[in-house]
């Protein structure tokens, strides 16, 4: 099944030149410079666009036209602690069936996937009734800033649908939540902390407010799910810094917030609470808190019932019914059709939400409600974790799935 032109060896090779490039929330430009190789040496359309230092975007193409299918992959990783891991993170090792390293599941074998396919499918002549664009960016790890300079620069006006390989495993996934980060920082007054009255405590000030905020989000975000994305709206103090000693009033504290939101609850009237609670405590507390939106990204909820999911579950289903799982991963599939109300006989492939966030965030910026987009791609819930790994046998089947769906969408009516 599928065209495949290259070895099995070498799209394992692939990946593990992918995964040696240590390209934690930077080393980008390292990524899209090989993938350029690749693309190159099969003739096929690439530009990387440089970013800064040692960080880059590259855009590649085949076939010509419309439709555009845009698929999509980031180049980033998050860190890799030496000690969380048996092997070395940036090596890829084979344990059996599992490719082990620092990206092997997100998402290095996705984009690997993305590009084989379409080396494959551009080597084997295979008709393409439009355009398959590859967008693959960087900072995806820390505010989606290449997809932001994509979009930016005008890579998504004419797509008709975008697939991010990010890695789902077998369910295809339409949606995700916004995410607002905030940072806040309190100015005080230092004294001894024998004589509080003279100064005027930045921490106490701060953690005030915050409670006051929370509060408040509670209220306004009351009684509001989202069934999509399975999520009501999410409030986390992640980071807090105040204090320099124990026995000194604090003249400065600082807190970094961040929400996940859903459509029921705008983003604009979770940061009109943070407004709204700031200048009234500093009025009547003679505070100085200020507030600084980090970022701010909507919610994505895709068509349920679009063309690329109705060819995903059509071409991918064989794959899914036979693939081997862990007895782990099998109870996480089980658990998974349960909550959606699917029954656990691989009938169909799960499609959902998730609070999770991805690049679509910044690319669908201007259709954040029912365009045709999906999440599908090689991988588990191994991602950001110590011996990280994806499936062999699911990388390999996932390229075969991509060579048979990009062509099957563009010709599709």
């Amino acid at each position: 099944m599928g065209v495949s032109v290259m070895e099995t060896a070498t799209k394992i090779d692939v990946l593990r030149q992918l995964v040696a490039i240590n390209s934690v929330n930077g080393n980008e430009l390292a990524v899209a410079n090989y993938l350029k190789k690749l693309f190159d040496a099969a003739e096929i359309q690439c530009d990387v666009f440089p970013a800064g230092i040692d960080r880059a975007n590259l855009v590649a193409e085949i076939g010509s036209g419309s439709p555009v299918l845009a698929v999509s992959g980031h180049m980033d990783v998050v860190a890799a602690e030496r000690r969380d891991w048996h092997s070395a993170p940036f090596t890829l090792t084979i344990e059996g069936d599992r490719l082990i390293g620092r990206g092997a599941c997100d998402m290095k074998s996705g984009l690997a996937a993305l590009v084989i396919a379409m080396i494959e499918l551009k080597e084997a002549g295979t008709p393409l009734h439009g355009t398959v664009r590859l967008l693959a960016t960087f900072g995806e790890e820390f505010a989606e800033k290449g997809a932001a300079a994509l979009t930016a620069a005008g890579y998504m006006r004419d797509v008709t649908a975008l697939m991010i390989a990010e890695p789902s495993g077998y369910r295809i996934c339409y949606g995700q939540a916004g995410s607002i980060d905030i940072t806040l920082t309190a100015k005080g007054r230092a004294a001894h902390s024998s004589m509080p009255n003279l100064g005027s405590n930045a921490v106490d000030q701060l953690l005030s407010v915050l409670y006051q905020i929370k509060q408040r989000v509670q209220v306004v975000a009351a009684g509001a799910y989202n069934q999509t994305l399975n999520t009501d709206t999410l409030f986390n103090i992640d980071v807090f810094h105040g204090g320099e000693q124990v026995n000194t009033i604090p003249d400065l504290a600082q807190a970094q917030v961040n929400m996940r939101t859903i459509p029921e609850v705008s983003n604009d009237a979770l940061i009109q609470v943070f407004t709204d609670t700031i200048d009234e405590f500093n009025r009547q507390h003679q505070s100085h808190i200020k507030f600084k939106i980090e970022m701010s990204l909507e919610p994505i909820v895709g068509d349920p019932h679009s063309k690329m999911i109705q060819l995903i579950q059509k071409i991918a289903l064989p794959y899914y019914q036979r693939a081997q799982f862990s007895p782990k991963e099998a109870q996480q599939n089980d658990q998974i059709a349960q909550a959606l109300g699917l029954p656990a006989n691989r009938q169909a492939i799960p499609t959902m939400g998730a609070a999770g966030g991805t690049d679509a965030r910044r690319f669908l910026v201007d259709h954040p409600i029912g365009a045709d987009y999906s999440v599908f791609g090689p991988g588990n819930l191994t991602a950001h974790q110590g011996d990280e790994y994806v499936s062999q046998a699911m990388y390999l089947d996932f390229i075969n799935i991509y060579e048979a769906l990009f062509p099957a969408y563009l010709a599709a009516k």
